[in-house]
């Protein structure tokens, strides 16, 4: 094949991952027209219309769709490769932002089959409640919890959030709690530090008023707390699921009220990275990874709590 295929096909692997003549331009530093210009030529090459030509834009093929992934795979194995022949990005090493949060309560205590997998790949965990820009910073992925994955960026979902209220079975046992509980008077109430906009992460007022449950104490339920309150035996604690999953599989915390007495969120924890970005074998080994751990905890989480997540 010639040389100028080559960069056809790079042209064409840009704009179908990218999404347009112009973000394909611009990731590879040319105009828009020689864009064009060696699309018209590969399809001329052949024989194939790989585009169709809309007033609101151009749409793929269905055949040009098909080999999107491969493009995209071949193609970043060449960038690899480059990459470490300059001695730069070699597909052995990673960067990875998200919140001090998920990393303390979901990830740290997984990474460790990850390292068993992959040993010869280095994670760099870069912490942060701040929320970075993946495509200015050093960074190649983020894990983030939110309502979509943002313009400009692929995904991978890993599950819902979860809200629910827990205590110890201790607690639940010297009060009485249990799924046919409806008055919680004389029930230390708590909840977690407010940590996210979702709109269904409510106070104990609301969650009572939505299932209904009633207590006369004047506080309502406000005390704020971290997920130690709980697991300490001081009251029953609205929280999210991933900051109690642990102590709920090894039976230190439990959901006395039952499943029903559960709400799904609206937002949802995501791998992202920029749409221009192609993965390369670091991300893909790590999404592969994350993808068996979020099936294996859905279906764990799903059988302790009696009700399927997602």
């Amino acid at each position: 094949m010639k040389l100028s295929h080559l960069n056809a096909l790079r042209a064409l692997e840009a704009t179908l991952r990218c999404g347009t003549f112009s973000a394909a331009a611009d990731e590879l530093g040319v105009t828009v027209g020689a864009i064009g210009q060696q699309l018209r030529g590969l399809e001329d090459y052949l024989g194939l219309r790989l585009f169709d030509r809309l007033p609101s834009g151009v749409r793929p093929t269905v055949e040009a769709r098909e080999v999107a992934e491969q493009l995209t795979m071949g193609f970043g194995a060449v960038d690899e490769a480059l990459a470490q022949l300059r001695g730069g990005r070699d597909g052995r090493h990673l960067t990875i932002s998200l919140t001090y949060h998920y990393l303390d309560h979901w990830l740290s205590n997984r990474l460790t089959s990850f390292y068993g997998a992959y040993p010869d790949i280095e994670i760099k965990i870069e912490a942060s409640d701040a929320l970075v820009d993946l495509r200015a910073e050093n960074i190649d992925m983020a894990i983030r919890f939110s309502r979509d994955a943002g313009q400009g960026f692929d995904a991978l979902e890993i599950c819902h959030g979860c809200y629910l209220p827990v205590c110890t079975p201790g607690f639940a046992e010297a009060h009485g709690i249990t799924q046919e509980t409806r008055d919680l008077t004389g029930v230390p109430l708590f909840i977690l530090y407010d940590r996210t906009t979702d709109p269904e992460w409510r106070d104990w007022a609301a969650w009572m008023k939505d299932f209904g449950l009633t207590s006369t104490d004047p506080f309502g339920g406000q005390h704020t707390t971290g997920q130690n309150t709980a697991v300490s035996g001081a009251g029953l604690v609205l929280t999210g699921l991933t900051e109690v999953f642990n102590d709920m599989r090894e039976g230190r915390l439990v959901a006395p009220l039952g499943p029903r007495v559960m709400r799904r969120g609206s937002y949802m924890y995501r791998v992202i990275w920029p749409k221009t970005r192609r993965p390369n074998r670091a991300m893909r080994a790590f999404l592969a990874w994350i993808a068996a751990e979020r099936d294996e905890f859905v279906a764990e989480a799903s059988a302790l709590l009696g009700v399927q997540l997602n």
